[in-house]
């Protein structure tokens, strides 16, 4: 199978390629800011917004059977891509979205079919939910212009070795530079993870799964509600693997009047008024082995101590 990868020089997009070039045919597609450097993938250099450089890379219709973008984040992204490339004969483009897709607060089990955010909020984090959702709309309209299968993949909190978001590698930075954890007392939040190989091989899966099994968006996540309680103690647990290197870790009780009035910034919210509850139904149903929290952890923890 031949797969064009928009992006995958970063985390998410690095684990499916690595995953994906001993068994497919890969072309990467990206900035050329981070080289693959693996065995049989084509690396192409272009920028996504500059209509000029991706018409000097269009190619021939039919040459990929998918298209997998994990860097598509403003509206217009996904229509000036194919339109730019030449890749209307591509198989299925499968989206990286997210679940912030989803409509906040309506207190539901969120599933593929629940309504979409139709609201605006403000700053990066506004931008960004409001692109993913102008590129739902985007994917499913493009495509089906030109006979392409579309498909949303909608990551809950993805975390693992490589992440370059402050989530789990808060946590760990505290252990390893201070030597204790901060832990918000009194706090009701929950969330769900995934591990990011785990996110990679349901792509995977979905590069090749019959067309007519394939669903139109797939949320990416455990049905594992974590809370701090959970976390903490999958940490914990994860560090003992490194007990020769790393003292066991404590933990420092804020209030979250305290933590609030210091600005200080969690990944992980704090209420269950600000948490949601999504679906992994869909995901399930594919099949793909996940790792437990404890063993996600330890893969992060490796790459520091070996």
């Amino acid at each position: 199978m031949k797969i064009l990868v928009i992006g995958g020089s970063y985390f998410f997009g690095r684990w499916f390629v690595q995953l994906a070039h001993d068994r497919h045919e890969v072309t990467v597609l990206n900035r050329g800011n981070i080289a693959v450097g693996l065995d049989g993938v084509r690396e192409l250099k272009a920028d996504r917004h500059d209509a000029g450089q991706l018409k000097g890379l269009s190619f021939k219709k039919e040459e990929f059977d998918v298209v997998v973008d994990f860097c598509a984040y403003m509206p217009g992204d996904i229509s000036s891509l194919i339109d730019s490339l030449n890749i209307a004969g591509t198989g299925r483009y499968i989206f990286v979205s997210t679940v912030d897709v989803y409509r906040r607060g309506t207190g539901q089990i969120l599933t593929e079919d629940s309504p979409l955010e139709d609201r605006m909020f403000k700053g990066e984090e506004g931008a960004y939910i409001s692109g993913k959702v102008a590129l739902e709309t985007e994917l499913m309209r493009e495509c089906g212009h030109f006979g392409i299968i579309p498909v949303s993949v909608r990551p809950a909190v993805l975390y693992g070795p490589g992440n370059y978001a402050p989530r789990e590698n808060l946590y760990i930075k505290w252990v390893e530079e201070t030597g204790h954890i901060i832990h918000p007392e009194g706090a009701d939040g929950y969330w769900q993870m995934i591990y990011v190989r785990d996110a990679a091989e349901a792509v995977l899966k979905l590069c090749t799964l019959p067309a007519d099994e394939l669903r139109k968006a797939y949320n990416l996540c455990d049905d594992e509600l974590i809370t701090f309680d959970t976390f903490e103690t999958a940490l914990s647990l994860a560090y003992e693997s490194f007990s020769d290197r790393v003292p066991p870790f404590g933990k420092h009780i804020m209030s979250i009047g305290d933590i609030t009035a210091e600005g200080m910034m969690f990944p992980f919210p704090l209420s269950a008024a600000e948490s949601e509850h999504y679906s992994g139904r869909a995901f399930r149903e594919l099949g793909i082995g996940t790792a437990s929290l404890t063993e996600g952890l330890k893969g992060c923890i490796r790459v520091l101590h070996g």
